[in-house]
């Protein structure tokens, strides 16, 4: 079933971009816990997910004039947040203490239409990157990323170097992220890493 805040929202976000304080108290205390929950599950860190909550209602508050046409408050807030823990990843996506964000980012199957949709579009415009990579590039990617094989499995099917396997697979990176740059799916590059084993980034 569709969320129905027990209010008027609509009326109550016209009162926030005026400055009334109390209409954010309200919405404050309406999305605090599915806003923490968003931080909680992406960061895995309770003191991190209240930090990066704080943060969102923060921007709540700095942008509140803008907030009188906004018809979908629950989905802006969400997005607003998920961009938020998505900078902070994307900060710390190749450090070595990292690898459990690697290792989780999609392990749960259930997700949200939304979520569902953004995954589809994503795995189609990683589809036509990795068709415009040069043949072996795209072989390297294609065996790591649809086979699930490591470097020295890909060495051995291709008969290469393990350190031939992963330059390979750092330019397709690179490559697919200059294409997603470019088709306006920069978004996607963070989900992208995060869906890779983390054997592509932390071992040698």
């Amino acid at each position: 079933m569709p969320f129905v805040p027990p209010y008027n929202e609509q009326e109550l976000l016209i009162r926030l971009s005026e400055g009334d304080s109390e209409a954010y108290r309200v919405l404050f205390q309406q999305y605090w816990d599915a806003v923490y929950a968003i931080g909680l599950k992406l960061c895995k860190s309770p003191e991190l997910a209240k930090d990066l909550a704080q943060e969102s209602f923060i921007k709540v508050w700095n942008h509140r004039q803008q907030l009188a046409g906004v018809t979908h408050f629950r989905s802006w807030l969400f997005t607003l947040t998920r961009h938020l823990v998505i900078d902070h990843l994307r900060k710390k996506v190749f450090s070595a203490g990292n690898e459990e964000y690697l290792l989780d980012y999609f392990s749960d199957d259930a997700g949200t239409p939304q979520e569902k949709t953004e995954y589809k579009e994503l795995e189609n415009l990683l589809q036509r990157a990795v068709n415009n990579l040069p043949p072996q590039m795209q072989q390297v990617f294609r065996l790591s990323r649809y086979e699930g094989l490591s470097h020295a499995e890909i060495a051995l099917r291709m008969n290469i170097t393990r350190v031939t396997s992963k330059s390979y697979m750092v330019r397709a990176l690179y490559a697919i992220k200059q294409y997603l740059i470019r088709y306006g799916g920069e978004q996607f590059i963070l989900p992208l890493l995060l869906s890779l084993p983390a054997e592509y980034f932390f071992s040698g």
